[in-house]
């Protein structure tokens, strides 16, 4: 087994190596922490500052200089705050849309000479000892810091992610057939998604039936499991919805059925088999849910960072 020191000693090398303390990173023009809050905000759009000193992991010193320094080379833009006149949001500018993507193309021309020597074996091997590290770094950091993850109403960059990990879900892992699982286009659909920077971590949605409103389509990402997510994605959009809906139906699997009894949901009626798995008829109310949740109507800011209108 590798020691931390072993690990520790190949990091930085590798960061030697590859030149990622250089300015000029993979000669893209761009530092490393340049090109992090550039991609961020290409994915994300006007962000807070305490959203991106929180999933950037950086202090708040090094990222003020940071961003200074975009917006003096007009790569980024600040936005007052509509509501908070000491909170600024920050925005990629179109001339940062084309620094970024001619960063990324030298990026990926410097990487790819490193890349391509590397027998396809080898590449798949680096790829996931880099992508375990990766996501264990990723508990590791969340179990600390659960503002790291965000539930928000979803964003249309993520629409092909989210879509993704519901039919990953749910055809994969609970052989639902895949023809079951989109809506129809013309169907009244809201969804919630749990973010932590560029990760989709889980998903669910809310559709309109008639005059019934009903809850589902709730997909965690397998490998984000056991944080917590799934109920943060629960009372955060069940919030929002019962603060309009008077009710709404579920029909739940056992993990689910759980959660919603937490949150003052009710049993309908028995289980029944829905493609080798039980599934319980369930209903919840606004009333029910405000009195089992007092303070629901107020985002668990342990995991949610609203973000007002600004268009």
């Amino acid at each position: 087994m590798a020691s931390v020191e072993q690990i520790r000693s190949e990091l930085r090398y590798l960061v030697r190596e590859l030149g990622l303390l250089d300015k000029n990173c993979w000669n893209s023009g761009l530092s490393l922490s340049q090109a992090h809050l550039l991609t961020y905000l290409s994915n994300n759009g006007a962000t807070p500052f305490s959203e991106l000193c929180i999933q950037l992991n950086a202090d708040k010193a090094s990222l003020s200089r940071t961003i200074n320094k975009l917006v003096e080379n007009s790569d980024v833009q600040p936005i007052p705050h509509p509501h908070d006149k000491r909170q600024k949001y920050y925005q990629l500018t179109p001339a940062g849309s084309e620094t970024l993507q001619r960063a990324n193309h030298a990026a990926n021309h410097a990487l790819g000479d490193v890349i391509n020597s590397l027998a396809e074996d080898a590449q798949a091997a680096v790829l996931h000892g880099l992508r375990t590290l990766r996501l264990s770094a990723f508990h590791h950091n969340t179990r600390h810091q659960q503002a790291r993850v965000q539930v928000e109403a979803l964003n249309p960059v993520y629409r092909a992610e989210v879509e993704q990990l519901v039919m990953d879900v749910f055809a994969q892992e609970q052989n639902i057939p895949p023809a079951l699982i989109p809506f129809a286009k013309d169907s009244d659909v809201q969804w919630w998604v749990a973010r932590s920077g560029e990760y989709i971590l889980g998903a669910v949605a809310a559709w309109r039936e008639g005059d019934a409103w009903h809850w589902g389509r709730f997909a965690v990402n397998h490998q984000f499991r056991g944080l917590g997510i799934g109920k943060s994605l629960a009372l955060a959009s069940l919030t929002e919805l019962l603060a309009t809906a008077p009710e709404i139906l579920i029909e739940a699997r056992d993990t689910t059925v759980n959660i919603v009894r937490q949150l003052g949901g009710e049993v309908l009626g028995d289980a029944f088999d829905f493609y080798g798995m039980p599934v319980t008829p369930m209903r919840l109310t606004a009333t029910r849910f405000r009195a089992t949740s007092p303070n629901s109507g107020e985002r668990d800011q342990r995991c949610a960072i609203n973000r007002p209108d600004l268009a």
